[in-house]
């Protein structure tokens, strides 16, 4: 992608990363059953990252940023990578990524902005599907960089604009309220991504779509994995059945009757260069 305009990210009020950390703590015996979308959006980034390098393989030390229940760790070790850490802020995920436990990995606990590793030290490194909880991508970004090798590689698949539209839609005709995460559009990702020193060689996005039944059944599948809301600015207590009719009345629907859930997914493969420096870009 080659344009690129002067944006910041966006400025809501931050979420609490004590309650973000509970809530995937909380959903982690239930995620990978209930989490097909974020398994299509990892197989698409591995496919990205494999036709990135050269021969398809990996070398060296990489790191799984959000790990969750350690989905990624045999893939990257199949793919050629000689160690993997895994890193996750949610100690309830790193539990059960511990019975997926290979040799040459390891499991840590730790905030996504502050890594405990040393700097240029990760051949490459991968993150699927937890950008889009970051408050500050430039900040972020600039961490990320800091831990890879200079030339190194960094996979993302993140979450856009439009992700969840037929659950705010649904929710906007009720009242004004925080029902749905923000997510930093594919600009705001390029300028963050750039301003840390790193240069993009993929940005690929895809609408991922799942159909429900029913919005009972939609949301308990979002609580299974998780994404429940802790914005600031959300509701305070719990849907009635009044308003939960309808939530339910005005979500849209499909030919078929199905409630679709859009996830606008983004797939970034990015370099640090050789000569790095993370001074912002000129524009």
């Amino acid at each position: 992608m080659n344009h690129f305009v002067d944006i910041s990210t966006h400025t809501t009020p931050q979420r609490n990363k004590r309650q973000v950390s509970h809530q995937f703590s909380r959903a982690a015996a239930t995620y990978d059953q209930a989490a097909h979308i974020q398994a299509q959006a990892l197989e698409g980034l591995l496919s990205h990252l494999q036709q990135h390098q050269p021969e398809g393989t990996l070398q060296g030390q990489w790191l799984d940023i959000g790990c969750g229940t350690g989905k990624a760790l045999k893939p990257l070790l199949d793919l050629g990578a000689q160690h993997i850490t895994g890193v996750d802020l949610a100690e309830g995920m790193l539990q059960q990524a511990r019975q997926r436990t290979l040799s040459n990995t390891q499991l840590i606990l730790a905030d996504a902005d502050a890594l405990p590793l040393p700097n240029n030290s990760m051949d490459g490194l991968i993150s699927s599907l937890m950008l889009q909880w970051s408050e500050n991508l430039t900040a972020t970004f600039k961490e990320w960089a800091r831990v890879l090798k200079p030339g190194g590689t960094a996979a993302i698949a993140t979450l856009l604009p439009g992700t969840h539209k037929e659950l705010q839609h649904a929710w906007s005709q009720l009242d004004d309220f925080v029902h749905v995460n923000p997510f930093d559009s594919a600009d705001q990702l390029c300028y963050s991504a750039r301003s840390a020193g790193l240069h993009i060689s993929i940005l690929e996005q895809q609408s991922l779509v799942e159909k429900h039944p029913d919005l009972r059944t939609l949301l308990r599948q979002l609580k299974a994995i998780g994404a429940t809301n802790v914005n600031t600015g959300r509701k305070p207590g719990l849907t009635t059945r009044k308003t939960f009719h309808v939530l339910e009345q005005n979500y849209p629907r499909d030919d078929q009757q199905q409630l679709p859930l859009t996830y606008q997914t983004a797939w970034l493969i990015m370099t640090k260069p050789v000569h790095f420096t993370s001074e912002p870009p000129s524009l």
